[in-house]
This record gives C-alpha cells, sequence and structure tokens, in this order.
C-alpha cells in the first residue's frame, strides 16, 4: 500500500483513537493528532501512540505567541521524545517561527498556511488574495528554515515551485469524492496523487473511519488512485 497518508483522530476518546491506530499502522505513514484529542490524552497519551510504532504528527498549529513562549512550550513538546511533526502558525512572524526552530531537536517543524476551511480572508483584514497570501506564508517557511508545510492540496503546485525541499502537509482530501463537508478547498485522494511527489501527504479523517470498516475504507481510497 501506498504509505502517504496520515489519518486524522478527530476523537474525544482516547481509547478509540488508540484502536484505530491499532487497526491501521501498518498500511499508513502516521497519525494526526488535534487539539480535541490532545486535551483528552495529554503527553502520556501520546506516549501510548509512540508504543504503537505510529509516527505522531501533533497539530497544535502554536502561535501567534511571544517567540520566547513558543521557544519554551517546543521544547517542552520535544522533551517527550514522541513527537515527529508539530504545526505552528506561519502567521506569527519569522522571529516566532526561528525561536521554535532553534528549540525543535528531533521535531519536525511544519508551517500553517491558509486553513483549508478558509476561502475568503477579507473577512479577516488580509488584502491579499489566497495565493498571494499563501506565496508570502511559504517564502517565509523557507527563510526560517523549518521542515514543512500545511497548505491545500489545490496549493501544492504554487508551494513546490517555491520549495523543491518543503514537506507538504494537505488536509481536505476526500475519498473517492470530492464533498466539502467543513472544509472548502478539498480534493479527491485520486486527483491528490496525480500531482504530488514524495514529500507530499494526505490528512484523510472521517472517510476513512465514519462508514464502515476502516480497514477496507482505506484500501479503496488507495485505490481510487490507481484506476
Amino acid at each position: 500500500m501506498k504509505k502517504n497518508i496520515f489519518v486524522a483522530l478527530d476523537f474525544n476518546s482516547l481509547e478509540k483513537a488508540i484502536d484505530l491506530a491499532k487497526n491501521l499502522r501498518d498500511q499508513i505513514a502516521g497519525v494526526k493528532i488535534g487539539t480535541e484529542l490532545y486535551a483528552i490524552c495529554g503527553p502520556d497519551g501520546l506516549k501510548r501512540f509512540k508504543e504503537l510504532g505510529v509516527e505522531i504528527f501533533l497539530d497544535l498549529k502554536l502561535g501567534p505567541e511571544i517567540p520566547n513562549q513558543v521557544k519554551k512550550t517546543v521544547a517542552a513538546l520535544e522533551s517527550l521524545k514522541c513527537i515527529k511533526y508539530l504545526t505552528i502558525h506561519l502567521s506569527g512572524d519569522y522571529e516566532m517561527l526561528k525561536a521554535a526552530q532553534e528549540s525543535a531537536g528531533s521535531i519536525e517543524l511544519l508551517g500553517v498556511t491558509i486553513l483549508t476551511s478558509q476561502s475568503d480572508l477579507q473577512n479577516i483584514g488580509i488584502k491579499n488574495s489566497v495565493k498571494d497570501q499563501v506565496k508570502l506564508l511559504v517564502d517565509l517557511a523557507i527563510k526560517s528554515k523549518i521542515s514543512g508545510v500545511i497548505a491545500s492540496p489545490q496549493d501544492f503546485e504554487l508551494v513546490r515551485s517555491l520549495s523543491k525541499d518543503l514537506k507538504i502537509f494537505c488536509p481536505g482530501i476526500r475519498g473517492d469524492d470530492e464533498r466539502k463537508h467543513d472544509q472548502k478547498r478539498v480534493m479527491s485522494y485520486a486527483n491528490f496523487s496525480k500531482i504530488v511527489d514524495k514529500k507530499c501527504f494526505a490528512v484523510i479523517g472521517r472517510p476513512i473511519y465514519e462508514n464502515g470498516d476502516s480497514i477496507q475504507n482505506l484500501k479503496k481510497i488507495i485505490k481510487s488512485a490507481i484506476k
């Protein structure tokens, strides 16, 4: 199976998340743990995922914040020796990103560009178009030398044109359709697979575990890319 999928464990139950990770661990690149699950499981819960042998992508979206506070938070998370990837807001500015990178150690930082639920930046006072804002933030990620970015699959080609080295994690990936749910800028896994490279990963949640057998759902999603 193609291991470029991180499963988004958007649960409020640690045991349910652990069971799913255990069932899928041989077919996936890793698991994404967001703020809801982390609020429940904390550091001890992260260690349980680590014991399963899965890579952990901790999606806390740190910042914007005082650089020293972010630096100390990243250092505390790094000391757990559990986390492979950690998200941070690129909108926090260069000094914040630089401070975070200084204490990241074994953690690879991923900078959040524009959320896949956002399509109208004017509502939050940003005059740039989505594309221009993504470019500005990706340039900041490159300057601060972090490992990768979180970006819509629709922005993959733009990000890759700016850097051949950044890892790109794409939320908003669907199974064999492009229904939007709570995200606006989405893409099917089949179409995603046509444009990406080995440094790009899909983040998929509900299409895998919401209906039916999660392993079979995952296999169906992957097979949709080889039709």
